[in-house]
This record gives C-alpha cells, sequence and structure tokens, in this order.
C-alpha cells in the first residue's frame, strides 16, 4: 500500500501518549506532527473527504433550517456532501488518477459509490447501531458476505444493548475488531494504493468516560514516576487501559500485514474534559436581547404547534422529518420581542449566538445594517462581562467573516471564542455552571446519556509520515482540509 490513513474518530494525542499504546507512540516518535485547530461547527471527517469547511460543503453539526421558522437541522449525509461540494470526494478524485481505494468506516461513506477498489460505509447516516450488514453500505456488492461471515458490526451506541460500562466498553472494542480485521482482509485481496481504515466507535468511549480515562493517565504517570506497574482502581478503569491495548495492538496490526510507504494519522475532532455547562440564553435574557415567555406562554405556543400540525396533515400535508433530525431552540422564547437566541443543544462544540431576524426565522430584525450593529454591541457587552472575563470566553463575528460562502446563511452570527471545557447546550438556566458528571463513573449505565464527561476539542490528531511533510504548503489551511490536500498531492504529483 502507498499510502495509508488511519482515523480515529476523536483522536486525541494526550490520550494516546499517556494509555498504553506503545506501537503507536513508537509511529509517533518518527513522524511528522500538525497542531491543527477546528472550530466545531464544520465536520472534521467531511472536511478530510472533500477538502472543504462546512461553509461550501454544508457539514454543518447543527444548522437552521432558514424557512421561516425556529428549525435546526440535525442531519448531513453523503449526497449533500458530495452535491455540495465543489471539489470531488477523496476517493472519486483519486481513482480518476489511475489510483485504487480501500476506505472502512469513514463516516459520511454511506450509501458506498461504486469505486475501483472497495468502500464500507461508515458508521451513522442511518445505520443503526448494532444491525446487520444493510443494502447499498458495501461495494461491491459480492463483499456483504463477507462482513457477514465476520459479524460486521457498524456502529454501536450508548447504551449498546448493555447494562455496565465495562460490558459497553468490551463490546466497542469487538466491534472495532472486527471492523479492523475486515479491512486487512479486503486489503490484501484488492492490494488498494490508498487506504482508509476508521475507528470510529472509540470516541464514545471517551465522551463516556473522559473523567476515568484522565484519571488513568495521571495514574500511569505517576506509576512510571516512581517505578511502580499501573494498577486499575475498578472494572472500568481495567476495560479502559484494554481497550487503548487492543487500539494500539489493531493499528500494529494493519501496519504489519499492509506495510505501507506513507502514513497519515488524523482524527476527526479531539476530545476534552467537560468541566462546565453553559447557557448563552441566560446571558441574552439578562442583556435585553432575549425575552423568555411564562409558562403559560410556552404552553400555548406547544399546544398551537401541535393543532397546526395536525390540522396540515388533515389536509393532506406530508408527516414532518424524523424529530431527531430536526431540533428547535430548548429556549422558550419570544419571536417578536427576541433579537438573539443561543446554539443549542447540538452534537458539536460550537458556542455561537444567531441574530433573530426576519430572512432566516421570520423575526423582529431587518437587513444587514442593523444585525450588524447588533452583533458589535452584543460582542462589546459581552466581552466586558466578569463573567466571561473568568471564564476566558470572547464574542467575535462569524458569519460576516464568510462573506460570499455558499452557506453563509447557515453559519451563527457571532462565535464565542472559548475553552473545550466548557461546552453550551442551554439544557440548564446558568450561565455557567459546574458539569455534574464530572466525577468517578459507576457501573450501571442507567439513565447515563451524552455528553458525560467528555466533549469534542478543537486539536485533532493529525501525524505523517515524515516524507509527506514536504507536501505541506505554505497557505494551506490549518484544519482537516490539510489531509485532503497531502492525500490529492501525494498521488497526482507521483503521477
Amino acid at each position: 500500500m502507498k499510502l495509508l490513513v488511519i482515523g480515529i474518530d476523536g483522536g486525541t494525542k494526550e490520550i494516546i501518549d499517556g494509555m498504553p499504546m506503545p506501537f503507536t507512540q513508537s509511529l509517533f516518535l518518527g513522524a511528522a506532527s500538525e497542531h491543527l485547530e477546528e472550530d466545531l461547527i464544520s465536520r472534521g471527517w467531511a472536511e478530510a473527504l472533500t477538502g472543504e469547511h462546512a461553509s461550501t460543503n454544508k457539514g454543518f453539526y447543527l444548522m437552521p433550517c432558514a424557512d421561516g421558522s425556529y428549525d435546526f437541522s440535525a442531519s448531513y449525509s453523503k449526497s449533500e456532501m458530495v452535491s455540495a461540494s465543489s471539489n470531488k470526494p477523496i476517493w472519486d478524485l483519486l481513482n480518476e488518477n489511475g489510483v485504487s481505494v480501500g476506505i472502512v468506516n469513514v463516516p459520511t461513506t454511506g450509501p458506498a459509490d461504486e469505486v475501483s477498489g472497495f468502500i464500507i460505509a461508515g458508521g451513522g447516516g442511518g445505520v443503526k447501531a448494532g444491525g446487520g450488514v444493510p443494502d447499498g453500505m458495501v461495494y461491491p456488492p459480492s463483499y456483504k458476505k463477507i462482513l457477514e461471515n465476520n459479524r460486521y458490526v457498524f456502529d454501536v451506541r450508548l447504551p449498546g444493548g448493555e447494562d455496565t460500562v465495562s460490558g459497553f466498553l468490551r463490546k466497542i472494542s469487538e466491534a472495532e475488531e472486527v471492523q479492523k480485521n475486515t479491512f486487512v482482509q479486503l486489503a490484501k485481496q484488492e492490494k488498494p494504493e490508498f487506504g482508509f481504515h476508521c475507528f470510529r466507535i472509540t470516541t464514545e468511549v471517551q465522551y463516556l468516560a473522559r473523567y476515568e480515562i484522565k484519571r488513568c493517565i495521571e495514574a500511569f504517570s505517576d506509576c512510571r514516576a516512581k517505578g511502580l506497574e499501573f494498577e486499575p482502581d475498578n472494572e472500568i478503569q481495567r476495560e479502559l487501559v484494554n481497550h487503548y491495548r487492543k487500539l494500539d495492538e489493531s493499528i500494529k496490526f494493519i501496519f504489519r500485514e499492509l506495510d505501507p510507504e506513507s502514513y497519515i494519522i488524523i482524527g476527526d475532532h479531539s476530545t476534552a474534559l467537560f468541566e462546565y455547562e453553559g447557557n448563552i440564553d441566560v446571558w441574552l435574557s439578562e442583556k435585553g436581547y432575549l425575552k423568555v415567555l411564562s409558562p403559560v406562554e410556552a404552553f400555548i405556543r406547544k399546544g398551537f404547534r401541535f393543532l397546526k400540525r395536525k390540522a396540515l396533515l388533515a389536509l393532506g400535508g406530508k408527516n414532518p422529518p424524523k424529530a431527531s433530525l430536526i431540533r428547535r431552540p430548548i429556549t422558550s422564547f419570544s419571536k417578536n420581542k427576541t433579537l438573539a437566541f443561543g446554539t443549542f443543544y447540538d452534537t458539536g462544540n460550537f458556542a455561537g449566538i444567531f441574530i433573530n431576524d426576519s430572512d432566516r426565522f421570520g423575526g423582529p430584525v431587518k437587513g444587514l445594517k442593523a444585525t450588524k450593529s447588533i452583533v458589535d454591541n452584543i460582542c462589546k457587552e459581552f466581552n466586558s462581562d466578569p463573567v466571561s472575563i473568568e471564564y476566558g470566553l470572547i464574542a467575535k463575528p462569524y458569519r460576516e467573516v464568510h462573506e460570499n460562502a455558499r452557506f453563509q446563511h447557515l453559519m451563527p452570527d457571532i462565535k464565542i471564542h472559548k475553552p473545550d471545557s466548557i461546552y453550551f447546550s442551554s439544557r440548564r438556566w446558568k450561565f455557567i455552571t459546574d458539569n455534574p458528571n464530572l466525577k468517578a463513573l459507576s457501573e450501571s449505565l442507567a439513565g447515563v446519556r451524552y455528553p458525560y464527561s467528555g466533549v469534542k476539542g478543537s486539536d485533532p490528531l493529525f501525524v505523517c509520515s515524515k516524507n509527506l511533510e514536504q507536501l505541506i504548503h505554505e497557505g494551506d489551511p490549518n484544519d482537516l482540509r490539510l489531509a485532503y490536500r497531502i492525500i490529492s498531492r501525494f498521488f497526482i504529483q507521483a503521477n
């Protein structure tokens, strides 16, 4: 294999350096690395697959429908990515230049395209966690039988049919083991020049158990300093250590069996410790930019929306998209008296503010001049707030710096620059509050939901073999679009 890309969803250098992963650590010692910065509104894997930011490939974690409602979409698909992007997806670009590909479990690759080589689409995108092998997710289709024989699992999501954290961790390790074996089996059969295998489910471990992982890293460090062997405190820590040992062994197995000439190891984001939870709507309400509805008003609005939906269905209208794909602001606010509202619970880690404009939401703010005035005023007030200063929060215009971008209208008007450890969700009515889940995990999974003790971080893992360093050019973007550029330059310049 000429070039191998290993993806680790949520890949975090601190974790790989701190846990027992000697083979991967040895790779890092002889490699080049880049410190990337993701804004966490744009999906990292979509950036790596297209070389484009969400402003041009529509790969937002959460975006307004911008149809006069306050509906937001949490869905994103390969078809949207391909149709929105001006660049070809990496598999098409390489195939058109005579390069065969072997891609397994990378998000936003399904349904699998017809390629020179093979693709097993990544989990997500409608694939049921723990289910069988759906049609259309494997190319060539004949390889579906191999996956079935291997008992291939596309995805595992909490609770994964398990009652305990330890059982959940074991299930993830078992699924990733089968995925890795299947990738190597097909790669040895097809012999693609480019390979891309993603350990996607590891990110589920880190969202759930980031606090326990931190405790393990600290204990390993302390034991090394004292010349002692690390002994886990509990069964959860024991399974965490086993997970990272198996991940390291899997990476070693792939390298040993496929012997790549060059390699890249990347994450789509890192995983940070979730220390505080924030709610921008609280600040906006206190400053008069957002008018919260009374409980009675909120009840009336909910009832009106229910009756409206029933009436539309009675008149032959279609059912709305699945509730899991459409989200609405958690805060019930007055549409006519609210000038701005904050981003709310989503699968990224982006804190921002939307101006309640007439074009996107049917709100009271009309025109660019009025929008800019409110943006400037909010940024000035927010940045002088003692609480913002205490927690390192800085508000800056965001939407306007992407002027003329195709999907600029889907962006928040303001970005709150912040530590990754503060996750803004609108779930709790306090500007900044401690995360109650930042503590040792108990074995029971009853009532446990994401995010728990880990959230997306902005500094994804990016390591590559030394010979690829020359393919990084001055002016290249400092995010995962860089991966697309290195891969394309490696093959197309070589040819």
